[in-house]
């Protein structure tokens, strides 16, 4: 099923986060104040693009539903999408990604967005009226499969803030040189961009992370039973599990930081 991004407002918006947060890691303070303006003259509260995203993010955030719920949320949101000038929105992304080329680079539209696919797949449902009934179909048991899924993190973040994201890549920076591994990137991006989207795409990358990093600590603790190390892999495993349980802010994800070190020195040593 084809898919224009361009013409996807939460791929639109998840550019432009990316975008700030390269910028932030960069120190660029230039560009943040071009992608921070884009963002505020795109996405404020009563913004066409604005009211269009937040019915993505009605789909996007959620999850663990019942099918009967899932359904409802599904005509729901739909209906609420078609409603939506389409006229108006069409010329509210056509100034956007006019602004993007013009001040950010036709690059930015290149920027890896972790949950893509279901951003691609949430745009085909809402835009899907031309398809054909077979794809109709393929799309809602997709989207009602997201909605009952398993749970994904949902505890409440506090607000990053622009100081502390500022001392939390200072720290790093101190502490370890450039070499740093892909998933700690992936960790600190995710979790400096945290503070403009209301941690939907940390909790999204946690997720899959975390059941990434208990699947690799289950391994060895199964491989190697009368390791000596084998007590500090049952307390990593025992940590992994209680993240579930509580608010996600700076602590927990300087010791996910750790962990992801943690293992990727032991499949080293394993070679």
């Amino acid at each position: 099923m084809k898919h224009n991004k361009k013409r996807n407002t939460a791929f639109l918006y998840e550019c432009l986060i990316r975008e700030l947060t390269k910028a932030i890691i960069k120190e660029d303070k230039s560009r943040q104040d071009i992608v921070k303006r884009i963002l505020r003259e795109s996405f404020q509260k009563g913004k066409p693009l604005k009211t269009e995203l937040e019915l993505y993010s009605s789909i996007l955030e959620t999850s663990g539903l019942t099918e009967a719920y899932s359904a409802r949320l599904m005509v729901e949101a739909r209906k609420d999408f078609d409603q939506l000038d389409r006229k108006e929105i069409f010329n509210e992304q056509t100034s956007l990604i006019n602004r993007i080329n013009k001040y950010l680079g036709a690059g930015s539209f290149n920027n890896f967005i972790p949950n893509y696919k279901d951003v691609a797949s949430v745009g085909l449902f809402f835009q899907g009226s031309s398809l054909g009934p077979k794809k109709r179909i393929m799309l809602e048991d997709r989207i009602s499969r997201y909605l009952t899924g398993s749970k994904v993190i949902k505890e409440e973040m506090a607000p990053v803030g622009e100081l502390e994201f500022k001392m939390f890549i200072k720290r790093f920076n101190e502490t370890y040189d450039e070499s740093l591994l892909k998933e700690q990137k992936e960790l600190l991006g995710n979790f400096i961009t945290s503070f403009a989207d209301n941690g939907l795409a940390l909790k999204v990358y946690l997720n899959d992370e975390i059941g990434r990093l208990k699947e690799a600590v289950d391994s060895e603790i199964i491989a190697n039973p009368n390791s000596v190390f084998l007590e500090n892999f049952q307390k990593v495993r025992a940590k992994l599990d209680k993240y579930a349980e509580v608010p996600l802010n700076k602590t927990p994800m300087e010791e996910i930081f750790h962990i992801q070190e943690l293992l990727s020195e032991v499949r080293k040593n394993a070679v």
